[in-house]
């Protein structure tokens, strides 16, 4: 493997005019030339981590995800990595798989590792190993005063995707969520929703799944299945996130109810699997982009004088598509 002492000898300089010139340092044009054309001729890639030890930081930054098998998370995942490469920053992506054991192994090397920065969405008991001096921003879960918290309107985008399912003449209105611990969010949807059927006297019905995630669409499947083979008892569905949605999409081809013309449906997230995908459901949409430019500019700018940290929580927009009706034709 080609080193620093090789590139040295190839530009008949010194190591630490090499050391200078991959660390930045200033050096005269004619050597820096040189070290240039030696290290391109060589191929030689500088050590990393030796780089940062030796300036004592680190130009990269850790995205702790849950799980990269939703639109949601990839699709933030694909800006927070932009806004990065706009601070001059690489990303290190972690997928936890929900898994409590995983996510303290990736925080134990970021802080090892020194990296400039954590940022996590994590549904797990993970608080108390979140005390260090590197700076640390939660997505969508809050944690405490000190670490800064980015979140969507859960709440009121739930209270708003009920609303917008009435004003298109549905009256009887179902909600389909999954028992996530510790997922403030989702709870948050769900209590908007609920909030806005109570308070306009709306029949409705929580379909609130306890199982786990990988049957959990042959569960809703049967749910649904049982539930509108002889009648149409629902003429209105919402879904805490639009995964959900193209499951209930799914299973109404094989029953006797139209949507949106019998049933109509809501989601909620609005993100793309890729950049010109065409969307059918009809979403409470998050504003992806600025969930992670905010998420970025809160860790570049992290001031850990600061005791409470700032908490942004963004609204969301009803975006209409293929499974909802137009308001003249409720």
């Amino acid at each position: 493997m080609v080193n620093m002492n090789d590139v040295a000898k190839k530009a008949n300089v010194s190591r630490g005019t090499v050391s200078n010139y991959v660390n930045h340092v200033k050096i005269k044009p004619e050597l820096a030339a040189r070290v240039e054309k030696a290290i391109e001729e060589l191929n030689y890639i500088p050590n990393q981590a030796a780089r940062s030890l030796k300036k004592q930081e680190s130009d990269i930054i850790v995205f702790i995800l849950p799980t990269i098998w939703t639109p949601f998370f990839s699709e933030l995942a694909y800006y927070i990595q932009l806004e990065l490469q706009i601070q001059n920053f690489k990303m290190l992506l972690c997928n936890s798989q929900n898994d409590y054991n995983l996510e303290l192994d990736y925080i134990k090397m970021a802080q090892e590792q020194k990296v400039k920065g954590i940022l996590t969405i994590s549904y797990s008991d993970i608080e108390p190993y979140l005390i260090s001096n590197i700076p640390i921003v939660s997505i969508e879960r809050y944690f405490n005063s000190a670490i800064p918290f980015i979140t969507s309107d859960n709440f009121g985008g739930a209270r708003q995707a009920a609303e917008e399912l009435h004003k298109r003449g549905s009256k009887r209105l179902l909600l389909i969520l999954r028992e996530l611990p510790n997922n403030l969010g989702i709870f948050e949807r769900m209590n908007g929703f609920i909030d806005y059927c109570t308070h306009n006297e709306l029949e409705y019905e929580v379909y609130l799944d306890k199982g786990n995630s990988i049957d959990f669409p042959k569960r809703l499947d049967l749910f649904l299945t049982e539930k509108f083979s002889e009648n149409c008892p629902f003429d209105g569905i919402f879904t805490v996130t639009d995964r959900y949605a193209e499951f209930v999409f799914n299973t109404f081809a094989h029953l006797p109810w139209s949507i949106p013309e019998d049933v109509q449906l809501v989601g909620f997230d609005g993100a793309r699997s890729f950049s010109n995908q065409s969307l059918t459901i009809s979403t409470m949409s998050q504003d992806v982009r600025e969930i992670a430019r905010l998420s970025v500019k809160e860790l570049v700018e992290f001031d850990d004088s600061l005791a409470i940290q700032k908490k942004h929580i963004l609204p969301v927009k009803f975006t209409a598509f293929k499974t909802t009706r137009k308001l003249d034709e409720k």
